[in-house]
């Protein structure tokens, strides 16, 4: 009886023993967690070492999320690259995950967007899969606190050390983002019919414009100056400046609404003069919509009447 009550306990032990051992030898290794919320795209690569990932891309934040983790049993590596609009946002850098080792990486794409373009696709590589996010959004390309675009960083009016003895205004402009833009600016006076078609160096942070006015170096100057798209990108409106300029070298600025850009065809058929409702409001000046060069070099001496007396009328005020 004890020899057959030892084999029954014998036997029960090893089935016990095959229930269970199976059931550990072939559990998954967890995988890697998902902190993002966004559209979750998984893969897996499997060449020296088993490496899971997740990529997120998050529309609202734009930004992607990657998680990879070494659920196998030696070294691996795990190499990605993130673009928007075929603009490389994140190089494909190359890392060794130890067995169980995770990593997690958000990168940013808003500074890659292509603002002149409503239609975007978020592109994600890995050494095994590749992703795409698409997405359609029409980007405000003058929102200096949105997308990066071009825009103006300052604005100055060089009076003396000229060549020519005239005035000029000189732009600095600045692209805080990593996309290259090649944008254009328009420069307008009440004496100087001017569509400056030059461009920034590539539009990358530095980038100068300067344009040569034709008023005198002691006069007070009035304009707008407007920076867009120009040849690529005509329909596009990145920053826009109205300012006047005293004699004294003291000035003042303040943003127009950005009206059309006149085409290249339009200026050689007419003359197109410094419109700026703003302007008259706000220094009280006469209508500046001349239908002559007379007419319009007449309007800005009355400005500088209109400003002088503002000015001597402050003055008087001040000291009785």
């Amino acid at each position: 009886m004890r020899t057959i009550g030892s084999l029954m306990l014998a036997a029960l032990v090893t089935m016990c023993l095959f229930a269970v051992v199976p059931g550990t030898a072939d559990a998954e290794p967890d995988g890697p967690e998902v902190q993002c919320n966004g559209d979750t795209r998984t893969g897996m690569t499997n060449f020296y070492s088993r490496i899971e990932y997740a990529v997120t891309y998050n529309q609202s934040a734009q930004r992607v999320c990657v998680v990879a983790k070494n659920t196998g049993e030696e070294n691996g590596n795990f190499v990605h690259l993130v673009q928007i609009d075929e603009k490389r946002v994140k190089k494909a850098d190359r890392m060794e995950l130890t067995p169980g080792e995770q990593f997690r990486g958000i990168q940013n794409i808003t500074g890659g967007i292509d603002a002149t373009e409503e239609n975007h696709s978020v592109f994600v590589s890995t050494r095994n899969d590749t992703f795409y996010f698409n997405f359609t959004e029409k980007i405000d390309t003058m929102n200096e606190g949105g997308v990066p675009t071009p825009h103006f960083e300052n604005l100055t009016i060089k009076r003396n050390g000229t060549k020519s003895g005239q005035p000029r205004i000189v732009m600095q402009v600045e692209n805080e983002g990593i996309r290259t833009y090649v944008p254009e600016a328009e420069v307008r006076t009440f004496e100087s019919n001017s569509r400056r078609l030059g461009y920034a160096p590539n539009g990358t942070p530095g980038g100068r414009f300067s344009v040569r006015l034709s008023e005198d170096k002691n006069a007070t100057i009035v304009g707008t100056v407007r920076l867009y798209g120009g040849t690529f990108n005509p329909d596009t409106k990145f920053d826009r400046m109205s300012f006047v300029s005293y004699p004294n070298g003291t000035y003042e600025t303040w943003e127009p609404e950005f009206d059309d850009i006149p085409t290249a065809r339009e200026i050689e058929e007419r003359e197109v003069y410094y419109e700026n409702e703003t302007a008259r409001e706000k220094y009280t000046g006469p209508d500046v919509d001349p239908i002559s060069e007379k007419a319009s070099k007449a309007g800005a001496i009355l400005v500088v009447v209109s400003l002088v007396g503002a000015l001597w009328y402050r003055r008087r005020r001040k000291f009785r």
